[in-house]
């Protein structure tokens, strides 16, 4: 697999000589909910782990269930994530259950935008799906447990930690998805100056669109954008109502194609 140069670009920054030292501490964090409309939706489960970026420890980890409020939890969620009416019984209200996981400098989620503005926690997020598919610009999906198969991602360290658990339980996706943050800045922090550029960076990308692989949809659907038309890139950013995360990624492939007189970037520059 290769990350391109441009997917994770370095933006030249002075560091002040009276700077305080960055928090290294990630806190990884997963949330299950009712699976309704977001008005509508009630946080069912928290599951969250402490990354320290700067030695690659994972630990702290913490889960609760939460009362769903009244809210009726859909049968698909039920499905997923098996979380039963039973189960939730004497659950603390969402209110009460978050605070303990409140106060760390910064959190992820593999879909910060899911999460975020569910848990309302203060602090700056990173996207672990938007930076995964900057670091693994080739993988064939970038689902958490696609990225887990295909990157690939040995979980062997916190299987403890899992015990009991299965994919979309809430603490086991943050455990998941704290080695895939760990393997991300593997890639990743070597492009940058030190760990405080790359958290600057990482909120940079989890702020903008996601840049896709892939085109999800119509005629060139699974093909690599970079292999994508330029006319067929023009219609997306020019097509109103097209999905936010493809005008991104066609301006973005458009704008490599002008710079580089849309030839293919030679395999010298590629990391």
């Amino acid at each position: 697999m290769r990350v391109m140069s441009d997917l994770f670009p370095f933006f030249p920054t002075t560091p002040s000589l009276f700077a305080e030292p960055v928090p290294t501490l990630v806190r990884v964090i997963d949330t299950e909910t009712a699976g309704q409309r977001f008005e509508d939706d009630a946080v069912i489960e928290i599951g969250s782990v402490d990354l320290d970026l700067a030695t690659g420890a994972i630990f702290h980890p913490m889960q609760t269930l939460c009362d769903p409020g009244g809210a009726e939890i859909n049968p698909h969620a039920r499905r997923v994530h098996q979380i039963s009416d039973e189960m939730l019984a004497g659950a603390p209200p969402f209110a009460e259950a978050v605070e303990p996981f409140a106060g760390a400098p910064a959190y992820a989620a593999q879909r910060s935008d899911f999460d975020r503005p569910r848990l309302r926690l203060a602090g700056r997020w990173l996207c672990t799906h938007k930076l995964a598919l900057r670091a693994f610009p080739d993988v064939r999906a970038h689902g958490l447990q696609s990225l887990v198969k295909y990157v690939p991602l040995d979980l062997t360290e916190v299987r403890p930690m899992m015990a009991g658990l299965h994919p979309h339980r809430a603490l086991y996706d943050a455990l998941a998805t704290a080695v895939l943050l760990r393997r991300i800045a593997e890639v990743l922090m070597p492009r940058c100056r030190d760990v405080e550029d790359f958290l600057d960076r990482a909120e940079r990308v989890t702020k903008q669109p996601a840049l896709l692989a892939r085109l999800r949809f119509g005629k060139h659907k699974g093909v690599p954008l970079a292999e994508v038309p330029p006319d067929y890139l023009e219609w997306i950013v020019a097509e109103p109502g097209m999905d936010a995360d493809a005008v991104f990624t066609a301006r973005h492939h458009l704008a490599r194609q002008t710079i580089r007189g849309a030839r293919p970037l030679p395999a010298a520059a590629s990391l």
